[in-house]
C-alpha cells in the first residue's frame, strides 16, 4: 500500500507538471538558499583555518612580560622595570624546551630589526642597493615560507658564533652583482646612521611579494629596498646590546601537534623558568584562539542567514498546501469512489500525505542538487579571481569548498517535514469528506 500510494502520488505530480514546478519552486529556493549559505560559510571557515595555518596559525608567539601590580596602592609607586640580561628568554631554555617537548617544539623564529642602508660598489659608483637589515634566526626563513633560491641558510654556528653572515633577496643579487654568483662575495652596508659593516653573502632567498608587498616598477631596481638577513645574534653585537635572549619570539611547533595543548606546556616550563623571577614572566599565544572566535562568528552569521533563507520553506510549504487543497477538490469524485469501494480514511490521509511529502522532497533534491552546483561554481570563480587578481597570495591561500554534509542530511529532512506539516491538513479534510457527497460532487 504504501509504494502504491508513492506510485499515484508520482503520476499525480508528472499529471500536473507546470503546476507541481511552480508549487515546489518555494522549496527548491529555500533549500538551495540553504545549501549555498552553508557551503560559503563552511569554506570560509575551512580556508581561514588551513591557510593561517600554512602561514604561522601552528606556531605559539612567546613574550616576556613585566609582572604588573596586583593592587591599585602598587600601581600609584609603579615603574615598569628595566630589562636585564638575566630577564631575556636565553638559547638554553629553548634548547630545554626542545628538549623537553620534541613531539612538539621544533625551534624558535625571532629577528630585530638593525636599520636601512646602502651597498655599494667601490669600483663602480653607480652600482648600489638600498636594503633594510634585519637579524633573524635560522628557523625564521621557514616561519616566513621564504625559500632558499642559492646557497644556504643560516647555521646554529653563523647564529651563536656572531658571524658576520647574509643572506640577500634574489632580485637584489641579480641587479647588484650583474649575473655572478653572489654566494662567497662580501658586501660592505652603509647605515643610517653612518656606520659601515662588511658581510659574506651565503644564501639568496625567492623575493615574496605576498611578504613584503608588490614590487614598485615606478622605481627603478637598483632603488628598490629589500630585505638583507643577518645572524639575530650579530645583530645584537653590532647594535651594541648585551643580551644573548629573546624578548619576543615564536616557536615552531610539528604539523601534527595540538597547538592548545602545546601552548600549556610551554607556559608550564616557562612558569617554572621564571618562578625566581620577580619582574617579568613569560606570555604566550596562538591564532587558534582568534580562530575560535572568528569560527563562532562564522557560524552565527551562516545560521543567522540561513535561518532567513528557510523562510523561503514556510512560503514554499503554503504552496504545498494550496495545490494539495486544489488537488483535493479537483480529484473529490475519486476520493469518494474509492471511500466506496472501502478504502479506510486513514488510508485517504496517508495518500494525501505522501504525496505532499514526495513533492517536497523532489523540490529539495532538486534544490541540493542547485544549491551543490552554485556552491561548487562559486569555488571556481573565487579561484579564478584569487589566480588572477591576487596571484601573489596564491601560493598562501589554501581555498577549500566543499557543501556541508548535515546541511543536505538536515534539508532533506526539513523538506519532508514540510510535506508532512502542510501535507497533513488537506490530507485530514479528504479524508473527512462523507462518500455521498463526494459521489455527488461535479
Amino acid at each position: 500500500m504504501f509504494f502504491e500510494n508513492i506510485k499515484e502520488a508520482v503520476t499525480s505530480i508528472f499529471s500536473n507538471k507546470m503546476r507541481s514546478v511552480l508549487t515546489m519552486l518555494g522549496i527548491i529556493i529555500g533549500i538551495s538558499s540553504v545549501i549555498i549559505i552553508t557551503t560559503i560559510g563552511g569554506s570560509i571557515q575551512s580556508t581561514l583555518t588551513s591557510t593561517l595555518n600554512s602561514l604561522g596559525g601552528n606556531t605559539i608567539s612567546v613574550y616576556v612580560e613585566a609582572r604588573y601590580p596586583e593592587s591599585e596602592e602598587e600601581w600609584e609607586t609603579w615603574v615598569y622595570p628595566d630589562m636585564t640580561d638575566d630577564d631575556y628568554v636565553s638559547q638554553e631554555m629553548i634548547d630545554g624546551l626542545i628538549a623537553a617537548y620534541p613531539d612538539e617544539v621544533t625551534g624558535v623564529a625571532a629577528q630585530e630589526y638593525f636599520g636601512s642602508g646602502k651597498i655599494s660598489d667601490d669600483t663602480d659608483s653607480d652600482n648600489y642597493a638600498n636594503v633594510n637589515v634585519t637579524g633573524i634566526t635560522p628557523e625564521y626563513l621557514d616561519y616566513m615560507k621564504l625559500e632558499i633560491a642559492h646557497g644556504r641558510n643560516f647555521s646554529t654556528e653563523d647564529n651563536t658564533g656572531k658571524k658576520r653572515v647574509c643572506i640577500v633577496a634574489d632580485t637584489m643579487a641579480e641587479n647588484y652583482f650583474n649575473g655572478e654568483n653572489p654566494i662567497g662575495q662580501q658586501v660592505s652596508v652603509a647605515l643610517a646612521d653612518g656606520g659601515y659593516s662588511d658581510f659574506v653573502v651565503v644564501g639568496v632567498y625567492k623575493y615574496n611579494q605576498a611578504m613584503f608587498g608588490q614590487v614598485d616598477t615606478s622605481i627603478p631596481a637598483k632603488d628598490r629596498v629589500t630585505e638583507m638577513m643577518i645572524p639575530l645574534q650579530t645583530c645584537f653585537k653590532l647594535s651594541g646590546k648585551e643580551q644573548a635572549g629573546y624578548q619576543y619570539f615564536s616557536l615552531l611547533l610539528k604539523p601534527l601537534a595540538d597547538v592548545e595543548l602545546a601552548t600549556s606546556h610551554v607556559l608550564e616550563y616557562f612558569d617554572e623558568a621564571y618562578a625566581e623571577n620577580e619582574n617579568f614572566h613569560i606570555y604566550a599565544y596562538n591564532m587558534a584562539s582568534d580562530m575560535g572566535m572568528i569560527n563562532t562568528v562564522i557560524n552565527v552569521i551562516t545560521i543567522a542567514v540561513s535561518g532567513i533563507a528557510a523562510i523561503s520553506l514556510i512560503v514554499g510549504g503554503v504552496g504545498v498546501m494550496n495545490i494539495m487543497l486544489v488537488s483535493i477538490t479537483e480529484r473529490t469524485r475519486e476520493i469518494g469512489v474509492r471511500m466506496a469501494l472501502g478504502a479506510k480514511r486513514r488510508t485517504i490521509k496517508m495518500q494525501f500525505v505522501i504525496e505532499a511529502i514526495v513533492l517536497c522532497l523532489i523540490g529539495g533534491m532538486i534544490g541540493i542538487l542547485i544549491g551543490v552546483g552554485i556552491g561548487a561554481l562559486l569555488g571556481k570563480v573565487a579561484g579564478f579571481i584569487i589566480q588572477n587578481m591576487y596571484a601573489e597570495y596564491s601560493n598562501y591561500i589554501i581555498m577549500e569548498i566543499h557543501p556541508s554534509v548535515t546541511a543536505i542530511m538536515l534539508s532533506l529532512f526539513f523538506s519532508m517535514l514540510t510535506g508532512v506539516f502542510f501535507g497533513y491538513y488537506p490530507a485530514n479534510k479528504a479524508s473527512k469528506m462523507e462518500v455521498i457527497d463526494a459521489l455527488r460532487y461535479e
